[in-house]
């Protein structure tokens, strides 16, 4: 009896530990959509994504930053949101790794020049208090630092962020949530009716 309730809590403790793992994308939505002129069809693929790469997350990040992306690769991207302080300078995550949203909340801020309340006045917006301010402005909705984003999670944060500091690069994301909307309803699933069933 021991030895079953060990056997069940060790792979209770493995399945766990895989669950909690960061994932990592095959493909990156920036590969397909790589210039300013397709940032619409970006915006539309990234939204439909399971998860939000390193890689993708920074092209968007630029994108609603200054209206274009002018870095090619990844690592240009990288030094470039080290520069600017959206990334630690000891950030070295593959591109294809799921975002997480700490950085993204870092990078958010200064973007969009939210200053915070004291701790992030005093300390800079670290990701614990960047995710704190964020949520507290309803800009970032049931997500914590340690966390990534689906692709329309992504989408709808960067939509409420761009609405809320009127960002000059938010109009690709107006037009792509635009697009979607006006999708046919036979591709929205339907979902079963309310009720009894005898």
């Amino acid at each position: 009896m021991r030895f079953r309730a060990w056997v069940v809590c060790a792979l209770l403790g493995v399945g766990w530990a895989v669950g909690c793992e960061r994932q990592f994308g095959t493909t990156s939505v920036v590969e397909r959509f790589p210039t300013t002129d397709e940032e619409i069809e970006f915006f539309e693929e990234l939204k439909e994504a399971t998860l939000v790469s390193n890689e993708d997350a920074l092209h968007a990040l630029f994108l609603l930053a200054d209206g274009e992306d002018h870095w090619g690769t990844f690592s240009e991207r990288v030094a470039e949101a080290k520069r600017r302080k959206w990334l630690p300078t000891g950030f070295d995550e593959p591109s294809t790794e799921s975002a997480e949203v700490g950085w993204i909340a870092t990078a958010a801020c200064r973007i969009a020049k939210v200053d915070g309340g004291v701790n992030m006045r005093i300390w800079g917006p670290i990701p614990r208090y960047a995710v704190r301010e964020l949520r507290n402005e309803q800009i970032l909705v049931g997500k914590q630092d340690g966390m990534s984003f689906t692709g329309a999670e992504f989408v709808d944060f960067l939509t409420r962020l761009s609405r809320n500091a009127n960002l000059d690069g938010a109009s690709a994301l107006a037009q792509a949530a635009a697009a979607g909307d006006a999708k046919p309803s036979s591709t929205k699933r339907v979902l079963p009716p309310t009720g009894r069933f005898e």
